[in-house]
Parts: C-alpha cells; sequence; structure tokens
C-alpha cells in the first residue's frame, strides 16, 4: 500500500498534468510516426522501381548482346560449313 507522502505525490503530479495537453501530444506523436512510415515506404517503392528499372534495362542488354553473338555465330558455323562442302566435293571429285 502507498504510503501517505507517495499518495499526496501522485495526487498533485495528476492535478499538475493537463489532459488534454497529454492527448495533443500523443496526437502530434501518432502523426509523426504515421508520416516516418509513410515516408519510408515511399523510399522503398522508389528503391524497388529502380531495382525493376536496372533489372529490365540489363536484360535488354543482355538479349542484344547474345543477337549480335547469334549472327556472328551463323556467319561462323556458314564459313565452316562452305569451307567443309568445298573440301568435301573437292575430295570425291
Amino acid at each position: 500500500m502507498l504510503n501517505l507522502i507517495e499518495r499526496k505525490s501522485l495526487r498533485s503530479i495528476r492535478d499538475s498534468v493537463d489532459l488534454g495537453e497529454l492527448y495533443d501530444q500523443i496526437d502530434s506523436l501518432r502523426s509523426f510516426v504515421s508520416d516516418l512510415a509513410s515516408g519510408l515506404g515511399k523510399g522503398a517503392v522508389r528503391r524497388v522501381d529502380r531495382a525493376r528499372d536496372y533489372a529490365a534495362e540489363t536484360a535488354r542488354e543482355a538479349e542484344d548482346i547474345m543477337k549480335d553473338n547469334l549472327a556472328a555465330s551463323l556467319v561462323l558455323a556458314l564459313g565452316v560449313g562452305v569451307l567443309v562442302g568445298y573440301f568435301l566435293r573437292r575430295g570425291t571429285e
């Protein structure tokens, strides 16, 4: 049980606290936390969008490189085929 001095202290603290001001501070804190969470969420969305754009650009570059190498491979295969065909034809004559 609280002794007499502790009860008087609590009563004087309770009397000196303005509940309206306390509720205003709580609302202000709630608003601040909400704004902070919203800002963090927007930042995360921007980072995800940036990563998605980077991945799409990298995929496009990889596709272009594959197409370039595909053309070179086809030209090389055609050249080797013509060379092998020439030697085969020459050997049968």
